[in-house]
């Protein structure tokens, strides 16, 4: 599997971006299991650059978003007081009332100037958001493509040291295993020509029945 990714990281950003517009991509320092990545491997200079530079664009588009919405609100109640103030129209506190609905008008069209203001402001911070968002996935991608490459290199190492070893201790004990085979065969025929005596005499106490040769369900090697 690792195959199919090898050398894509190198190509340019704009072979992905076509693909990936039709797929829907996570705001990603809004996504934890973004941020648990970098148990995995560290957050490069570059990295930590896009992450702030996108959490700065994000608070800046919840900034003028609240205050887009309070504005409204605001602008919304202006409104309902003019029309409350047009039913009252009509007698002798018409000059009050006129002067009221003109201060209302007044608050309402600086109002619509501010939203305008805020609309601008916010004007291409969607689109920047979603090009930084990309940029730091690019950028991610490759950190964690490099970590996947040293953990394949560093698996296949291991795996190749634990063949080998697994080898080496196949042969050792295939080779314990006939000592102990010659051990047994050499005591046993030395004790039935010289008898338990003789053996004695010479301290030969080398336990037979430790040397005997194990049967294949007691782990023999054959």
């Amino acid at each position: 599997m690792m195959g199919a990714y090898k050398g894509t990281m190198s190509r340019t950003n704009d072979i992905y971006k076509p693909a990936l517009e039709k797929a829907k991509l996570p705001i990603l320092t809004l996504d934890n299991n973004w941020h648990k990545l970098f148990t995995q491997t560290e957050e490069t200079a570059e990295i930590r650059k896009l992450e702030k530079k996108l959490n700065e664009l994000l608070k800046s588009q919840g900034r003028v978003t609240t205050e887009e919405k309070k504005l409204k609100a605001v602008k919304r109640k202006l409104m309902d007081e003019i029309i409350q103030l047009a039913d009252h129209y009509g007698g002798d506190r018409d000059d009050m009332i006129q002067k009221a609905m003109d201060r209302h008008r007044e608050m309402v069209e600086e109002c619509n100037d501010r939203l305008k203001a805020l609309r601008e402001e916010n004007g291409n911070i969607p689109e920047q958001i979603e090009e930084t968002n990309y940029q730091l996935m690019l950028r991610t991608m490759e950190l964690c493509y490099k970590r996947l490459e040293e953990n394949r290199k560093e698996i296949e190492y291991c795996e190749g040291w634990i063949e080998e070893t697994r080898a080496k201790l196949r042969e050792t004990m295939v080779r314990k295993q006939e000592r102990e085979t010659s051990t047994y065969e050499l005591y046993t025929y030395m004790h039935n020509i010289f008898g338990r005596d003789v053996i004695d005499i010479f301290d030969m106490h080398y336990h037979p029945e430790k040397f005997r040769p194990k049967k294949k369900e007691e782990g023999y090697i054959d």
